[in-house]
């Protein structure tokens, strides 16, 4: 029977698996690996981390459904974060991500196709440098609303990063399935 995961991520799962002394203990990093690879935790995988590795459908879905860092649904490619604790708030975090999301939804309005989306999350550790944020896993420093324009401009010219590829062709299977 072909697993649900590639090789290389059934390899890193398994090495979780025996790192920690629970199965249980190992969720955070494996979903983690899972949401590099598709960009996203599907039930299809939570399931299949059930069938094929032992863990807990239910103590996955606790885990998935406690931390805001894991995507339950398929994300846009690019996700600008922006620290919204105390130190980034002070320093106009509100107003960077209040501007970025008018930015976005205006040129979206205006028929641009714009690979991002804007969420405030909780501290990202660079409190000497707020506002922070991450586009994807890239960090930036005292992110003023003009920077988030300008790395929403830069980041929508890139090519697409390979696990939002992955996650559109996975997207589109399940289309044609339906």
């Amino acid at each position: 029977m072909a697993s649900f995961f590639s090789a290389g991520l059934n390899e890193t799962i398994k090495g979780y698996l025996g790192r920690y002394e629970t199965k249980r203990s190992s969720i955070l990093p494996i979903l983690h690996a899972i949401q590099d690879e598709n960009d996203w935790i599907s039930p299809e995988a939570v399931q299949a981390l059930e069938a094929e590795h032992g863990l807990s459908v239910i103590d996955v879905n606790e885990v998935l459904s406690f931390y805001t860092m894991y995507r339950k649904a398929p994300p846009k490619p690019y996700r600008l974060e922006v620290c919204g604790s105390i130190s980034c708030w002070l320093n106009g975090a509100d107003k960077t991500i209040s501007d970025a999301k008018s930015y976005i939804a205006q040129a979206e309005k205006s028929g641009q196709s714009v690979p991002f989306e804007c969420h405030k999350v909780e501290c990202l550790g660079v409190c000497g440098y707020a506002p922070v944020a991450l586009v994807n896993k890239d960090r930036y420093l005292n992110v003023t609303p003009e920077l988030a324009r300008k790395l929403i401009d830069d980041y929508s010219k890139k090519e697409l990063p390979a696990a939002a590829k992955k996650c559109a062709a996975d997207l589109a299977a399940r289309a044609a399935q339906k």
